[in-house]
């Protein structure tokens, strides 16, 4: 089965649409904008070029020509999780000028392929046996060595990068990832409301799919309730999760912090 390279995509216009008060006005824009890309694309790149040529002009239209690039000041910000802000701006972070080059190399038909990478997301490019990595905060190539260090900053001194880890990503492991980014900075930027809206209408599809409730979704629809002040609501998640998933970590930060939402509870109801 051919690999849909868009998936990453579609899952960031559901994000827009969730979170935004927008009824689709703007994404008919994104949508325009990216066939425009796509158009550009097609134009400057041979048909006969073979496909090591095609890759390496693609990358130089987009992070040279077009300008597309992360800026390490303003990285972790929400905004960079929006397509209309990315396209419009050019600065965006690795997830969503990855989600933009894998959307490229899809109608391009070039075997460009997620890595869920530890740090952040990571491309790889399959030709004719070998295997490439693309750092998508900027475009340059990365060598295995490059990335066995990186690993290692992340685990720690001698931990081993496997061929797991490089593997190509799995469709719904790609966008529970880009779910987990995109809550955890709404909540980081107070963006309650949104973060409220996109974990609630992730909640409603998982009971639909799986025919229960996903406790993670719970707790993370607790932390925003918490964070907002409505502490009876979030206790009831945070209860729920702990209840469900009592050895994962976060259950037991929650269990010391429970009791003291619950005398908030108890706080309100007798003023």
């Amino acid at each position: 089965m051919k690999y849909d390279k868009t998936v990453l995509y579609r899952e960031m216009e559901s994000f827009y649409l969730t979170t935004t008060e927008d009824e689709g006005d703007d994404l008919r824009t994104v949508r325009s904008m990216m066939g425009g890309l796509v158009r550009k694309a097609r134009k400057a790149i041979p048909a006969e070029d073979n496909v090591k040529e095609k890759i390496h002009k693609l990358l130089q239209l987009m992070y040279g020509d077009w300008g597309f690039y992360c800026d390490r000041e303003t990285y972790f910000r929400a905004e960079n999780l929006y397509l209309s802000y990315v396209l419009r701006t050019k600065q965006g972070m690795p997830v969503s000028l990855g989600c933009i080059l894998l959307y490229l190399a899809e109608k391009l038909d070039l075997p460009i392929y997620p890595v869920l990478f530890p740090t952040q997301l990571i491309l790889r490019a399959d030709v004719e046996g070998e295997t490439a990595f693309i750092d998508p905060w900027n475009g340059n190539y990365v060598s295995r060595d490059d990335l066995q260090k990186l690993y290692q900053g992340a685990f720690g001194f001698g931990a081993t990068l496997t061929a797991e880890d490089l593997a190509i990503a799995d469709p719904k492991e790609l966008t529970e990832r880009f779910a987990q980014l995109a809550k955890s900075t709404l909540i980081r930027e107070e963006l309650n409301s949104a973060a409220l809206k996109y974990i609630e209408s992730r909640l409603r599809w998982k009971k639909i799919v799986n025919k229960s409730e996903d406790p993670y979704e719970r707790r993370d629809r607790g932390l925003v309730l918490a964070q907002m002040g409505a502490y009876h609501a979030a206790v009831e998640d945070l209860q729920f999760f702990v209840e469900h998933c009592p050895d994962d970590p976060t259950a037991y930060m929650l269990m010391a912090q429970l009791p003291e939402m619950k005398k908030e509870i108890s706080g309100e109801l007798l003023n």
